[in-house]
């Protein structure tokens, strides 16, 4: 066998080409059409008159055209309907890149190409790794998934009464006064409080210092580990039930100073002790109206049907197949974990919902000013578009709803 990349015989090689040009020129006498060609009205069924499209075609293809065998890898097959399937699940535009008879071919080759590398990966015994079992249950599970649910519960379900009904249920998430983020160093002795406010307010950019101090001399276990990020908060008269609670004297403080990342000028005094305060983050007052918070309520609304349908199929699977548990065994495991527990970004509150919405309406607000990089380095993570498919896999759409991304487009051989 070549290596990858190779040709192999000439005669290979230009068998191939026959083979492929064959299945071009049947292609092209088809006048398939997927979105670029002709009007599918023009088309008739033959000794039927119907057309095109009131014939049941696919693709522009009959049944018995679909199953004609456009290429062969070894003793695997490409048909022209399946060429034409993995065609039409691109999207319009690369629909349209792959219009020309040279286009297909490339397209083509794609196939072919993965196939071959399917195959000889195959033949190396890869089929059998855990890691490609794990890949092909994925898989299934998105179409199971997007079979079961995409259709049970629609966004046009979710009715006018009900937004309106969530929306006075939860005024207080769309009606918020002005709130400010800030981070503190709690400190028992006065003294010790103004060496530290002198040394952080010198370079107040630098984060580090500031965390590292905040480690050092804190008193409020609660805020050691991140910083001391006190998160957002209200004025004192405006506090609301699940804010954190914050003294009085300090939260008077964080909205005194003007500019994020910038540190009180002196030491502040309250129940608990001296406190250094530093400003890192602000947002504006929220008063939203129903018609502005109608399409995010209805989203949330959608995705929690959505996911209790969801729930209660997995509630009803684990009932049938007797699902059963060594608790144990499982609390004999260990695991090495950094210095200092758990990450920052752990147990967070307010942490965003998918669609920017933080939980409490200010996700997607214009008025909110994003925060500086707060000391506690708890800064909110993202997912980042990555990974690719299998070598010499012609592009295509994720498989299903939060499904991996798509594969890159592979250079043609």
């Amino acid at each position: 066998m070549p290596p990858y990349g190779g040709r192999g015989s000439s005669a290979a090689v230009h068998a191939r080409r026959v083979l492929v040009s064959c299945g071009l020129l049947l292609l092209a006498g088809l006048g398939w059409s997927l979105g670029c060609a002709s009007d599918p009205q023009s088309r008739t069924d033959a000794g039927t008159g119907r057309s095109g499209r009131d014939a049941g075609l696919k693709h522009g293809l009959t049944s018995q055209q679909a199953s004609k065998v456009l290429a062969k890898v070894g003793s695997t097959p490409i048909t022209l309907g399946e060429f034409a399937d993995r065609l039409a699940d691109q999207s319009p535009y690369l629909r349209a890149r792959y219009n020309s008879p040279e286009r297909r071919r490339e397209f083509l080759e794609n196939l072919i190409r993965f196939e071959l590398l399917a195959s000889e990966s195959s033949r190396r015994g890869y089929d059998r790794l855990p890691e490609v079992d794990r890949t092909r249950k994925q898989v299934m599970i998105q179409r199971l998934m997007k079979r079961e649910f995409e259709d049970r519960v629609k966004l046009s379900d979710i009715s006018d009464a009900d937004m309106r009904r969530y929306y006075e249920q939860h005024r207080d998430e769309y009606h918020k006064p002005e709130q400010v983020r800030a981070a503190h160093i709690l400190f028992s002795d006065r003294a010790l409080g103004e060496r530290v406010l002198a040394e952080v307010t010198k370079a107040p950019a630098d984060l580090r210092l500031f965390r590292e101090r905040t480690i050092a001399h804190t008193q409020d276990a609660e805020t050691r580990d991140r910083g001391g990020d006190l998160r957002f908060f209200s004025r004192p008269n405006e506090r609301q039930a699940d804010e954190p609670e914050v003294p009085a004297e300090v939260a008077e403080a964080a909205f005194s100073i003007t500019k994020i990342g910038e540190i009180s000028p002196r030491l502040v005094k309250s129940s608990r002790g001296w406190h250094i305060v530093k400003l890192t983050g602000k947002r504006a007052k929220l008063d939203r109206s129903f018609e502005e918070v109608r399409r995010q309520i209805q989203n949330r609304l959608w995705r929690e049907r959505r996911q209790q349908s969801i729930d209660d199929f997995i509630a009803r699977l684990r009932r049938e197949a007797n699902v059963q548990v060594d608790e144990a065994l499982l609390g004999t495991l260990r695991f090495e974990v950094p210095d200092g527990g758990v990450p920052p970004s752990e147990g967070r509150s307010g942490a965003s919902e998918p669609g920017g919405d933080d939980g409490h309406g200010h996700g997607d607000d214009p008025g909110d000013t994003p925060a500086a990089p707060y000391p506690g380095g708890d800064r909110p993570g993202g997912n980042r578009p990555g990974g690719a498919g299998p070598e010499g896999e012609p592009p295509r759409r994720p498989p299903g709803p939060r499904g991996p991304p798509p594969p890159r487009r592979p250079t043609p051989p």
